[in-house]
């Protein structure tokens, strides 16, 4: 298979369709978009159920796989991940020179390669197995340096980069490349081996597309073992199996239901998985663009290097926390914080002493919502010299309530923006949109779950006024459906609402949903995704929702297209 799949696909070059995040302000970071206006839809038995606990006649379609069959190109991260894990060398970031984004850019779709690319994998290549063989030769070729030994190394280490067996005619491929190299030195021939390895397509593209058939497969596959391991590894270390992993690929075992839940909650307890949801909940949650925020120094000179990192740090720890042993409730209800001395004494938390960051239940009532209580969140949807309530209503609208598609911005928005008096308010800004039918059409959805966190400044602070007297959190909340509308006085009044019903169960599901399927499922009309949801609804866990999606039937199932 392997030497016909690297000939059919050569250096695919896929046209990368734009990704919507936002709608009227589409560069709101790290929400995937939402299903409907209801907050994502779930359902089994024919039937849906909106995110308010409504139940509405929408059916959902029963047999449909989780995702389609499909060919999917590393990550400069994944592949990063691999080489470490395979061949022991720490590569640098951005193999392809991919610069960092707040956005959740690795979907399936996505992946395309242009002749700089090439370039750099090949300079990669090179650069990690030179590295490889220096450091690691004796390790590689610990039975000596036999054709024998070759092969061994050939049918292990390169098939686990590959995730697949290697067949006869491939193997005997990599022993030619060696003898090559040996004309120099047994180190030269595995330093070749391991440069074709990393620019051979069988390691850059995983494939799900299930058994070979003449002609290709029709209608549904289910994956191979070999690639129900990758898949599951990939969804949870972002990595290439493991080894024990890979035994269970290589005997067939992973395909039985039992075995492929066992490894879920094997690898679900492991620290470098807790950290590869945690960073993935990061794109939906904000993180990922607090790492990109800056802020004018003249008005926040406490927003420094040191504040930042500390402010990214403790929001990381707390979605970590969350996901290993926090409810989707926890996330808008929280009073966990994870702080040091710095970091506490910035936002008027007392108590709390010493360098390292540590968990605290923070009594002050403004702190009580968990992640809209996380400064760093706060922070990273603000302008740099002042709020931003149109980014913190996004990421509101999208991230928690799920609110439906808001519509792309009018050719004339920022020209009508323009005419607004400079020194206005925010909330007085917020008042010309609302009166300003060009901007009423979007602005009016998510505006007013921007306005209840008027009273966090632009790095997250909280002050209950200011010169001008007490500050307004109120606002009235309208199309997210009767029950979220209506009058709110502060973050906490709009959180109680949105953990009433399902809607925010939902809503998660929905977001997390992309980073393990590498798909949008805004549209998703599978009863198995429905499933997954009321699986999550019921338990409420963070690490409940993996299992159940990773462990449903349709996970390992491939729709031909």
């Amino acid at each position: 298979m392997g030497l016909h799949f690297a000939a059919c696909i050569g250096w695919l070059s896929v046209v990368a369709a734009p990704v919507l995040l936002g709608g009227c302000s589409s560069d709101v970071a790290g929400t995937a978009a939402p299903n409907d206006a209801t907050g994502g839809a779930s359902a089994t038995g024919g039937t849906t159920s909106t995110g308010g606990g409504a139940v509405t006649t929408q059916t959902c379609t029963d047999g449909l796989a989780l995702a389609n069959a499909r060919i999917w190109r590393l990550s400069d991260e994944q592949y990063v991940n691999a080489v470490r894990q395979l061949f022991g060398v720490i590569a640098g970031p951005h193999i392809t020179q991919d610069e960092a984004v707040a956005e959740f850019t690795n979907l399936s779709e996505l992946s395309p390669v242009s002749n700089p690319t090439i370039v750099a994998y090949q300079t990669a290549a090179k650069d990690i197995a030179r590295q490889a063989v220096k450091s690691h030769f004796d390790t590689f070729m610990s039975c000596g340096t036999s054709d024998a030994c070759v092969q061994q190394f050939v049918r292990n280490r390169v098939a686990r980069a590959f995730g697949r067996r290697l067949d006869d005619a491939e193997v005997n491929g990599y022993l030619s490349l060696y003898h090559t190299g040996q004309a120099e030195s047994a180190q030269a021939g595995v330093r070749l081996m391991i440069e074709a390895t990393l620019q051979s397509p069988s390691f850059l593209y995983r494939t799900e597309l299930g058994t070979p058939v003449p002609g290709g497969p029709t209608g549904q596959v289910t994956l191979t073992p070999h690639e129900i391991a990758t898949s599951l590894a990939f969804s949870l270390t972002n990595s290439v199996p493991d080894e024990a992993l890979w035994q269970k690929a290589d005997t067939g075992a992973i395909a039985s239901p039992e075995v492929l839940s066992a490894e879920v909650d094997r690898l679900l307890a492991m620290p470098e998985t807790q950290a590869n949801l945690s960073h993935l909940a990061g794109y939906w949650l904000g993180i990922e663009k607090l790492k990109l925020t800056e802020k004018e120094t003249s008005k926040f000179p406490e927003f420094t290097p040191e504040a930042k990192a500390d402010m990214t740090k403790s929001a990381e720890l707390f979605v970590q926390d969350l996901l290993t042993t926090g409810s989707v409730t926890d996330l808008v209800t929280s009073n966990k914080m994870f702080l040091n001395e710095a970091m506490a004494n910035l936002f008027g938390i007392p108590g709390v002493t010493g360098t390292e960051m540590r968990a605290v239940q923070v009594t002050l009532p403004e702190r009580h919502n968990g992640i809209l209580s996380q400064p760093g969140v706060l922070a990273a949807y603000s302008r740099p010299t002042r709020g931003d309530p149109i980014h913190r209503g996004l990421f509101a609208f999208y991230g928690l309530a799920c609110g439906g598609q808001v519509p792309a911005p009018p050719a004339n928005a920022l020209a009508v923006a323009a005419t607004f008096p400079p020194e206005s308010t925010e909330r007085q800004l917020a008042g010309l949109r609302a009166a300003n039918p060009t901007c009423l059409a979007c602005h009016a959805r998510f505006d007013p779950l921007g306005l209840i966190t008027e009273r966090f400044d632009p790095i997250g602070r909280y002050h209950e006024s200011d010169a001008s007297g007490p500050i307004d959190q109120s606002s009235v909340v309208v199309s997210l459906g009767p029950d979220m509308d209506g009058p709110v006085d502060g973050v906490a009044s709009f959180t109680s609402r949105l953990v009433q019903g399902r809607r925010l169960s939902d809503c998660a599901a929905q977001n997390l949903a992309v980073f393990t399927l590498g798909r949008e499922v805004k549209d998703d009309v599978s009863c198995a995704l429905a499933g997954v949801k009321d699986a999550f609804a019921q338990s409420g866990k963070l690490q409940d929702f993996y299992k159940a999606l990773i462990t449903s039937p349709a996970f390992i199932k491939r729709d031909v297209q």
